[in-house]
């Protein structure tokens, strides 16, 4: 059997190019209207009501795509669509294929289409095609059955060779045959139809032919009338976009205006986007008296595509005409889509775009933030009217008024498509202040002041040219935090930040008092500088005053609050002030005059974050200092906790390990609250964790012994200890010695962990004492507690502070 084999496809013939001076001597303008109207109508009308509805995304959209959507696609599709409000569906081209008949046999067979959608199917004027797709809808509640063929001229005479006459015996003969059909189906499965007449390629047809064709269809048809089943509908496209929007406005006015009975009529628009105004030729078209129209989400379709159906619709909606259709989860809407079809939508896509809500630019990002304010504190005051009776309608005025959207450079409130407020405002090297304080607020509730937002803007345009990036909003706050050396802060998402500083704020208080008729506050706390704590102690008129003397008295930086600004957060629900602090250094030389105070020119602002609105000012002014030192070297006029570290290693022998120099500090700050000196407060140090015979704590090792079991765990300790002034006897098990003591002592004290042992030998210590263990645990409930044990025998000393510990954690239970 002779074999054919195909080794390449044939290409087409093209008439050979001939080049000229001015190409675009080759086309033609679009021809005018023949008979322009003495004046247009539909120039001076408003948009009022939403049109009529067709998607055709399953059918026009479907054959645009190369890869066309499989059935369960399709369905999916469908479904959307119904979720979406769509009232009629274009679902196929049931004669094109066998996959196109099933699936509207699908449809029909699996009640896919509730009652009140009405699915529509297109055939062209050929008599087998027609029948084919009435079989297809057999059995279906509501059907719009759409024949079609072209009318324009380069039509008629290049590809069907006929002459007028000839199309509209065509079309009459076919729709005849489409009211039979349609009359027998009604008759045998219920079905109502609705007959929609297409002239394909209607803006480049003559207006007064598609007027004499359309009349005729109508006749044919036979059942036109005024209710909305019995209106004939014709479908009017631009299937190629030839001429600007106003001239299709023009085309459809003139068809509205020379038909007959035009209340009859449903005249259904279907624009193609080929010069990229279809959505302003079909705003127009419906100006212009169209009642439908028909289009896909997205704008998909053959060439430049469809007229985008979600576009179209809240164009509508943000002119406060309601559109009928349900975009309030345009998310969803966007992922059915881009997964069905396989096409992206453009992230500055007309109201579905990723940026289309989006402002980096410093002026729209102020406007945006302002324009959202003014709102939110429109409709406060709004809710907060009260009036009288006669005041009722005044009142509900104002709160309709306070509803209005006017916010700059939004269209339509972000929130009405699914999109969260926090995505509005995005941050990069384009940003300014209003942004990254939006931002700020949306992440932090907090508002900053105009000279925070100044300083810190800076700051982020400088990251973000350097990273040649956005600045997402995490990445904002972190910036936020570290700049400003915020500890302890909780972001929207729950997390805690953790701010880097040279100088870091301890326990304070500030106490009011009266001298001489008039109140001064002191200030007394703890602040650690480069690892290094030591106490203040200062007094002035106010609690920043007390605490920037407390710092001069101590380091010799004599600072100057030159602005303060202090706020509750803005979540209802948290207890957090923030406070504002802008600190410059005063006394120094080349110096300018401020408020009263010689100072620099280097004014640095303060971010702080407590329950309490004292300390949050003194965070604030801690956070300033850090942000004006930098790296500069800073001497101390005193550490206490250096003295106190000092007193024990030299008069009590005893060299702390640099894990406890925090129970160093925490005493240090309770001997400073009662006047102790260093001496005495090592004292105290040493009664309270150091072990001796007779018990500081009431708690001592009076002896013990170990054993070697023959079997796991390997060690057993029996001892008699003095345990909160009770003397009894306890045995453990365990791995060493220490660990058998835990074991016994637990049913008194509870479960208790090792977290850190040191030994060292204590030079120059008496007999009897020759080395020094620290032990700290910890308990089940995080609790931890140093002991410090003393004896020559190192195993004995680890015991002992360890028995001492155990009685500081019940000790810090109790109070």
């Amino acid at each position: 059997m002779p074999m054919l084999i195909l080794t390449r496809l044939p290409t087409p013939t093209l008439p050979p190019h001939h080049h000229s001076a001015d190409p675009s001597t080759k086309y033609t303008p679009y021809p005018p209207l023949p008979n322009p109207p003495p004046a247009r109508h539909w120039p001076a009308r408003r948009l009022t009501r939403a049109p009529i509805w067709l998607s055709t995304d399953l059918r026009d959209g479907n054959q645009a795509l190369a890869r066309p959507m499989s059935p369960a696609q399709k369905r999916a599709f469908f479904r959307h669509l119904v979720r979406c409000g769509f009232k009629e569906i274009e679902v196929a081209f049931p004669a094109a294929s066998d996959a196109e008949f099933s699936f509207v046999r699908g449809l029909v067979e699996g009640d896919e289409v509730p009652g009140d959608v009405w699915i529509q199917v297109l055939t062209p004027a050929r008599a087998e095609l027609v029948h084919r797709t009435f079989a297809a809808i057999a059995g279906a509640r509501n059907v719009i059955l759409m024949l079609f063929h072209a009318a324009a001229p380069c039509f008629r005479t290049l590809v069907f060779g006929k002459t007028k006459p000839e199309l509209v015996a065509l079309a009459t003969a076919h729709t005849r045959l489409v009211r039979a059909l349609a009359d027998e189906h009604a008759r045998r499965y219920g079905t109502r139809f609705r007959l929609l007449y297409g002239v394909e390629a209607f803006s480049q047809t003559e207006p007064e032919f598609v007027v004499e064709i359309c009349e005729a269809v109508r006749e044919a048809w036979g059942r036109a009338g005024t209710t909305f089943e019995e209106k004939i509908m014709f479908n009017l496209p631009s299937t190629v976009e030839i001429a600007p929007p106003n001239h299709y406005a023009d085309q459809i006015e003139y068809f509205c205006t020379h038909m007959k009975n035009r209340d009859e009529i449903i005249v259904s628009l279907h624009t193609h986007n080929d010069r990229g105004t279809a959505v302003a030729a079909s705003e127009l078209g419906l100006l212009a008296g169209a009642d439908r129209v028909e289009g896909c989400l997205f704008g998909n379709g053959e060439r430049s595509g469809n007229v985008d159906l979600v576009t179209l619709a809240l164009n509508l909606y943000t002119q406060g005409v309601p559109c009928g259709l349900d975009f309030s989860a345009l998310a969803d809407t966007v992922a059915l889509y881009t997964r069905c079809t396989a096409l992206p939508v453009h992230p500055r896509h007309p109201y579905a775009g990723e940026l289309v809500f989006t402002a980096f630019s410093g002026s729209h990002q102020d406007g945006i933030k302002k324009g959202l304010e003014a709102r939110a504190k429109a409709i406060e005051a709004a809710a907060n009217c009260e009036g009288g009776d006669n005041d009722n309608d005044d009142v509900a005025r104002a709160r309709a008024q306070a509803q209005k959207w006017t916010v700059p450079y939004l269209p339509l409130d972000p929130a009405d498509v699914g999109r969260v407020y926090e995505a509005v405002i995005r941050v990069n090297a384009q940003s300014g202040k209003g942004g990254v304080a939006y931002v700020l607020r949306a992440c932090l509730d907090v508002d900053l002041p105009r000279g925070v937002q100044q300083e810190f803007a800076r700051v982020v345009q400088g990251r973000a040219d350097a990273d040649g990036r956005e600045v997402s909003a995490e990445e904002l706050v972190e910036v936020f935090v570290d700049f400003y050396h915020i500890e302890g802060a909780v972001t929207a998402g729950g997390r805690e930040t953790r701010g880097k500083a040279r100088v870091v704020l301890g326990t304070c208080a500030v106490v009011r008092a009266e001298r001489a008729e008039r109140e001064v506050v002191a200030f007394q706390g703890r602040i650690s500088v480069d690892g290094q704590s030591f106490t203040l102690k200062g007094e002035g008129a106010t609690p920043l005053e007390a605490f920037l003397a407390a710092v001069e008295s101590r380091t010799g930086l004599r600072f100057a609050a030159i602005e303060t600004y202090r706020h509750a957060s803005l979540d209802s629900t948290s207890a957090d002030m923030f406070s504002f602090v802008q600190l410059v250094e005063t006394g120094l030389e080349d110096v300018v005059t401020t408020n009263d105070h010689s100072h620099t020119q280097d004014f640095t602002w303060g971010v702080g974050v407590d329950i309490d609105k004292d300390r949050s000012l003194i965070r604030a002014a801690v956070s300033a200092m850090n942000n004006h030192l930098g790296a500069r070297p800073l001497s101390l006029s005193g550490d206490e906790t250096k003295e106190v570290l000092r007193v024990l290693h030299d008069d009590y022998a005893l060299p702390l390990p640099v894990a406890m120099h925090d129970a160093v500090g925490d005493i240090c700050t309770e001997g400073d609250a009662v006047g102790l000196a260093p001496e005495q407060i090592a004292a105290g140090f040493v009664a309270r964790f150091c072990h001796t015979p007779g018990g500081s704590l009431g708690t001592a090792l009076l002896s013990f012994s170990i054993s070697r079991a023959r079997t796991a765990p390997a060690l057993r300790l029996l001892a008699a200890v003095l345990l909160h002034g009770t003397e009894k006897e306890v045995e453990g098990s365990g791995g060493d010695a220490l660990e058998c003591l835990l074991s016994g002592i637990a049913g008194d004290v509870g479960l208790l962990t090792v977290r850190a042992v040191h030994v060292e030998a204590r030079h120059g210590a008496a007999k009897g004492s020759r080395h020094v263990a620290f032990v700290q645990l910890e308990t089940d409930g995080k609790e931890v507690a140093w002991g410090v044990g003393l004896d020559d025998d190192m195993t004995t000393a680890t015991l002992q502070a360890a028995l001492v510990a155990a009685a500081n954690c019940g000790q810090d239970r109790r109070r």
